[in-house]
């Protein structure tokens, strides 16, 4: 065993055993190398391995902290059956998720939302002062499709960071994620077609198509590396599939990651086919390996692939700021993107443009990765501790939500309606699948501080858990 390893090995011991806590910052390189009597380069290698295994996370300026082990729990098992092409209809009960993220005093489960506090509000205010300062006229005029270029530009040079090498041209600027999306099926598909998508999925993405009055064919997920391959062969051999939708990077609702080897096939089967390939990428900036992982634009030569993202969730939901790449779909994407909204806002793409130009983004997402991971880890302990037995979840390695497998006789829809009642807003699975699946399933916000009062509420969630367990109500 090399030194590095040797010391990756013991930090590791440490880290398991809990002699060294979630959250607490590691020795520097120089005090470790002091302390171990080792080389700088000794530490910093044993510093990497620990990060590529997911147990600490470098925050900028600051050094290296503890991510903890991931709570050992099991995983869900995904349903083994390709679905039937089927119309979306999505329960009603979406808005009423939506509307209760805006109660105050709530313990917000539901809505994937972080807490406002734990944005950059302040350094976007700075920004955007200096924007209309520099640029008084700007709120006068439209940024019309393709966007701002320096915004594009910035979105470009974070990707290439990535592998993935998109030109400021082939991007256009969109309000929001959804946006994003709409136009990518829209640009892909007409009424009555039918969309490849994983399952579960984000509910959302099933709204979109059915507004857009798209079918679909539901392909099993694994919560640990996505979409079964196998399945996603089967389904375009057999059904006239118009386009595939899926989230590679820490899937909603299961954070699954893809590898990089799982992410070329899904692009070289989809290429094969001829079938454009969507992906959702909103959480890949929030690894808790700290590095982004490559979305599956990196591995396309064909221009079949249409990544949609937007900054909602690590700068700020409220400057609806979004991006396309829409590969060889540029040309029809901005068409429709000028008839419906003429563009994204100029002065939002302004602001985030000189927000990603400085040096804040990426120091604050350090500490967003940070929070996220620990969050996750203090739910994971809580609901493994306290909700009926028999209770499983995910082990995300990014974003902030996790899906939670209850035991049969615990009905969700029941559960989320008594939470309700409460003040405890979660999401039920049945949200998540066109098929009204996942009765039993949940999906849980962590993307709040960790309060008393959110403590108690999750453990009355246990509660009420354990209560329908017992009369299977």
């Amino acid at each position: 065993m090399k030194k590095y390893e040797r010391l990756a090995a013991e930090l590791e011991v440490q880290i398991s055993s809990g002699l060294v806590g979630p959250g607490e910052r590691l020795d520097s390189v120089r005090e470790m190398s002091r302390l171990k009597k080792v080389g700088l380069n000794t530490v910093v290698r044993a510093f990497e391995l620990l990060e590529d295994r997911g147990l600490i996370v470098a925050r900028p300026q600051s050094g290296f902290y503890v991510l903890g082990p991931r709570t050992p729990s099991g995983v869900t098992t995904p349903r083994l059956r390709l679905s039937l092409p089927k119309e979306v209809s999505v329960p009603e009960m979406v808005s009423s998720v939506f509307e209760s993220a805006r109660e105050q005093g709530w313990i917000q489960l539901g809505a994937a939302c972080l807490a406002a506090e734990l944005y950059p509000c302040e350094s976007l205010n700075r920004f955007t002062r200096r924007v209309v300062r520099e640029q008084p006229r700007l709120v006068g005029t439209y940024e019309l499709p393709p966007g701002h270029f320096e915004y594009r530009r910035q979105i470009s040079r974070r990707l290439e960071r990535s592998g993935c090498f998109v030109e400021p041209s082939e991007l256009v600027a969109t309000n929001g994620a959804m946006e994003a999306l709409g136009l990518a099926l829209r640009s892909t598909c007409s009424p009555g077609d039918t969309v490849l998508i994983e399952s579960p999925q984000y509910f959302g993405i099933l709204q979109a198509l059915q507004q857009l009055q798209l079918r679909v064919v539901e392909v099993p997920a694994h919560s640990t590396d996505g979409v079964a391959l196998e399945r996603v062969e089967e389904a375009l051999r057999k059904f006239d599939i118009s386009a595939g939708l899926f989230i590679p990077n820490f899937s909603n609702p299961m954070g699954a990651l893809m590898s990089d080897e799982k992410k070329a096939a899904l692009v070289e089967l989809f290429s094969r086919y001829d079938v454009p390939l969507i992906e959702d990428d909103i959480y890949a900036e929030l690894s808790f390996q700290g590095s982004r992982p490559k979305p599956l634009k990196a591995f396309d030569t064909q221009g079949c692939v249409l990544t949609c993202s937007s900054f909602s969730k690590t700068v700020s939901p409220g400057l609806r700021v979004g991006w396309l790449a829409p590969g060889r779909y540029l040309e029809k994407v901005k068409a429709l993107q000028l008839s419906s909204t003429m563009g994204c806002g100029s002065l939002a793409q302004h602001v985030m443009a000189s927000y990603l130009a400085s040096r804040e983004y990426e120091r604050h997402l350090g500490d967003l990765r940070l929070h996220c991971s620990l969050q996750v880890e203090r739910f994971s302990r809580l609901i493994l501790s306290s909700f009926p037995e028999g209770t499983r979840l995910t082990q995300p390695r990014g974003g902030f939500v996790l899906w939670v497998e209850l035991p049969k006789r615990v009905d969700s829809v029941e559960l989320y309606r008594r939470g309700l009642e409460e003040g405890i807003s979660i999401s039920p699975g049945v949200l998540f699948s066109a098929s009204g699946g996942y009765r039993n399933y949940i999906r849980l916000n962590c993307g709040n501080r960790w309060t008393a009062p959110l403590e108690r509420g999750l453990s009355r969630l246990a509660e009420l858990a354990t209560a329908l367990q017992r009369t299977g109500a």
